[in-house]
C-alpha cells in the first residue's frame, strides 16, 4: 500500500497492473514491468543437462537408467547427437536424486563418411651420384549429405613434392687441408647436396558445389521439438468431460455408460519383420501388404525426396498408426444397444482416443508454437472411410481416471492371493480397485505374481468379469449370434491382450492390421518368458497398468486444456485448406 505524497513517477515505475486487470500471459509480455533482479548463491550437485564428451554419436546408441530402470528417450529425456549432450525432461528423477548412468556407443574411431588416401613416389637415378625424386598424396573426403556446416567442409586436397639428391668425391679438398700447417688428412673427401620441395593444393569436394558452399548456420538446430511419435507411452483416454455437446456421458461417475460410446481405436508401429521376413505367414496365404496403403512401408524418400540417404541407416520410416473402428467396441465398453453381429449401433455418435503424459507443460517459455505431424491420406483407395470425421488435440491437464470412479487403479495393487480379494480391494462399477497405496510401479517379486496381477484395469481376470458382469452377459444372451455371443463371452470387458504375432494368427492368415486388433489391451499383456506361447517374448510391456500416467502416486481428475479440431473430409486433404501446410 502506498503511502499518500508518493510521486506519480515512482507509482507508474512499480505499479504492475497488467497483473490484475489481464490474463497471467499477457502481463508477461509487458518488459519493462516483467523484470526483476534477484541476488543470492545456488549450490548444487545434478543439473538437467549431462555432457557425454562425444560428438556425433550414432542415433539411437544412448542407453539411460536410473536406479537400475531404462529410461525412454523423449519421454523422460533428450539427446543432441551431435553435440553430444543428453538433458533430463523429467522433473521428477532430478527431484528424487535417483544416480543416473549413461552408457553410448562413440563415433571417434570410425565415421560412415567415405575417405581417399592415395599417394604415389618416383624415383628416378641420373648415376651412381645423381638422384632425382617426386611425391604425390590425394586425400578427399565424401560428405554425408549435400549441406554442411563451417568448419566441416570435405577436403580434396593435393600434395606434390620434389626433391634431390648428388654426391660425388672431392680430392682437391683433401690435398688444401693438408697443406694447413700441423695437419694432415687420412679419410677422402666429398661433396653431397639436397635440396626439397612441396606444395599444397587446396581443393573441396564436387558434392557441395564448384564453388564450395557450407553454411555458418542453417537455423535448423534452433527448432526444439517433442517427439510424440513412441507408441508405447500411449496409453487408453479418459472421456472428456465438460463438453455435452460431444460427450454427454463424460459427467457421469461409477457409471458404465461412461463408455457406452468407446470405439475401437489400435495405436502401433508396425515390426519391419513383416517387411523383411516372409515365413510369418503360411505358404497358401497370399498377403500382399506392400500394394495395401494401410499397412505398406513408407521409404524416406517418398516423403523426403531431397533427402540423401545415409550409408548404414535405415531408409524406411517407422509411422505411428492409429487404427480406428468405430462400430467395434472399445475395452470396458458395456453398452447393450448391439447389432448381432456385435458391432455398435450409430457409429457416427462413437469416439476413441488416446493419451500421455508431457514432461514440458510450459510451452510459452519453451517456444512451442505448433502441432506438426505428416498423415497419409486417410480416404486413400485402400480405406474403407469416405466419410470423413474429426480429429481433436487436447493439451493441457487430462484426466487420469480412465475408469471413472474416482478410484486409482494399478494392476500391482491386486493381491496374488485369491483370499484376499475382499480384505485388500473394494468394488465399484467397473470391478475391483485396490485399497492400498503403492510407491515402485512394478508387479510383486514372486513367482507367478505378474500372472496373478496382470488382470487389467478392472482389476478382474476373464472368469471373475463373467461372474461380475453376469446381468450384461444376460442382456446380450438373446441379441448376438451365437459366434458372437462366445466371443465376448469369453472377454466381457473387451480388454484382452494378444502379441501381433503368434501361432494362432499364422495358420488363420491375417494381415496386419487384424494382427494388431488386440495389441493394446491390458489383461495379459507382461507374460514373462516362461509364459509365453512362443518360442520368442510376447510381452508388450514389464510394467503393471496403471491409471497414474504421469506416475506422480496420485489420481489426477482435474480437467483444463486447450481443445484443437482437424475436420477431416473427402476433398478437403489439399495444400491451402485445412491446416495443410505441404
Amino acid at each position: 500500500m502506498l503511502e499518500k505524497g508518493v510521486p506519480q513517477a515512482t507509482i507508474d515505475k512499480i505499479a504492475y497492473k497488467q497483473l490484475y486487470d489481464s490474463t497471467k500471459v499477457a502481463a508477461q509480455q509487458v518488459p519493462e514491468l516483467n523484470r526483476f533482479k534477484l541476488k543470492g548463491s545456488y549450490k548444487s550437485a545434478s543439473g538437467s543437462e549431462i555432457a557425454l564428451n562425444a560428438l556425433n554419436i550414432p542415433q539411437g546408441s544412448v542407453v539411460v537408467t536410473a536406479g537400475g530402470v531404462v529410461l525412454q528417450e523423449n519421454v523422460d529425456y533428450t539427446v543432441d547427437y551431435n553435440l553430444g549432450r543428453v538433458k533430463i525432461i523429467n522433473q521428477g528423477l532430478l527431484e528424487s536424486q535417483t544416480p543416473i548412468k549413461i552408457a553410448l556407443e562413440s563415433n571417434s574411431l570410425f565415421s560412415v563418411q567415405q575417405k581417399t588416401l592415395i599417394a604415389n613416389r618416383f624415383d628416378y637415378r641420373i648415376s651412381k651420384d645423381f638422384n632425382l625424386g617426386a611425391t604425390i598424396m590425394n586425400s578427399s573426403e565424401r560428405p554425408i549429405t549435400q549441406k554442411v556446416n563451417y568448419g566441416d567442409d570435405p577436403i580434396n586436397n593435393t600434395i606434390i613434392g620434389f626433391d634431390g639428391n648428388y654426391s660425388t668425391e672431392a680430392p682437391f679438398l683433401t690435398r688444401l687441408v693438408d697443406k694447413l700447417p700441423f695437419i694432415e688428412t687420412k679419410e677422402p673427401s666429398s661433396i653431397q647436396v639436397s635440396g626439397e620441395f612441396a606444395q599444397l593444393i587446396p581443393g573441396h569436394s564436387k558434392a557441395i558445389g564448384s564453388n564450395g558452399n557450407a553454411y555458418v548456420d542453417d537455423f535448423e538446430g534452433s527448432q526444439s521439438t517433442i517427439d510424440l511419435r513412441a507408441f508405447n507411452a500411449w496409453t487408453l483416454a479418459s472421456t472428456p468431460q465438460g463438453q455435452n455437446d460431444l460427450f454427454p456421458e463424460g459427467n457421469l461417475n461409477n457409471d458404465l455408460a461412461y463408455g457406452y460410446k468407446r470405439g475401437l481405436l489400435n495405436w502401433f508401429v508396425i515390426d519391419p519383420l513383416f517387411y523383411r521376413n516372409n515365413n510369418l505367414t503360411p505358404d497358401n496365404i497370399d498377403i500382399d501388404i506392400q500394394s495395401n496403403h494401410l499397412m505398406r512401408e513408407i521409404i524416406e524418400q517418398e516423403v523426403f525426396p531431397f533427402r540423401q540417404l545415409q550409408q548404414g541407416v535405415p531408409n524406411n520410416i517407422s509411422v505411428f498408426n492409429l487404427a480406428y473402428t468405430p462400430k467395434q467396441r472399445g475395452p470396458y465398453n458395456y453398452n447393450t444397444n448391439l447389432e448381432t453381429d456385435g458391432t455398435m449401433q450409430s457409429p457416427e455418435d462413437n469416439w476413441a482416443g488416446i493419451m500421455r503424459r508431457i514432461t514440458t507443460t510450459n510451452f510459452e517459455s519453451s517456444n512451442v508454437e505448433f502441432i506438426q505431424f505428416w498423415i497419409m491420406d486417410p480416404f486413400n483407395t485402400d480405406s474403407p472411410n469416405q466419410t470423413g470425421g474429426d480429429l481433436y488435440f487436447n493439451l493441457g491437464n487430462i484426466s487420469e481416471d480412465i475408469l471413472k470412479d474416482s478410484r486409482k487403479s494399478f494392476e500391482n495393487g491386486v493381491p496374488k492371493d485369491q483370499a484376499n480379494i475382499s480384505t485388500q480391494m473394494d468394488t465399484t462399477a467397473w470391478g475391483l480397485v485396490p485399497k492400498k497405496q503403492s510407491i515402485i510401479n512394478a508387479f510383486d517379486n514372486t513367482d507367478n505374481s505378474s500372472k496373478a496381477q496382470d488382470v487389467g484395469l478392472d482389476g478382474i481376470p476373464d472368469a471373475a468379469e463373467r461372474v461380475f458382469f453376469q446381468n450384461y452377459l444376460t442382456s446380450l444372451n438373446g441379441t448376438l449370434a451365437p459366434a458372437v455371443y462366445s466371443q465376448f463371452q469369453a472377454d466381457p470387458s473387451g480388454d484382452n491382450y494378444h502379441y501381433y504375432r503368434g501361432s494362432d494368427y499364422d495358420n488363420q492368415g491375417l494381415d496386419i492390421l487384424q494382427r494388431y486388433l488386440q495389441y493394446n489391451g491390458f489383461e495379459g499383456n507382461s507374460p514373462t518368458t516362461s509364459d509365453s506361447p512362443e518360442d520368442y517374448t510376447t510381452s508388450a510391456t514389464t510394467l503393471p497398468s496403471t491409471e497414474d500416467i504421469n506416475l506422480d502416486n496420485n489420481l489426477s481428475e482435474a480437467e483444463s486444456y486447450f481443445q484443437y479440431k482437424v475436420h477431416l473430409e473427402p476433398g478437403q486433404m489439399q495444400i491451402g485448406m485445412n491446416y495443410i501446410t505441404d
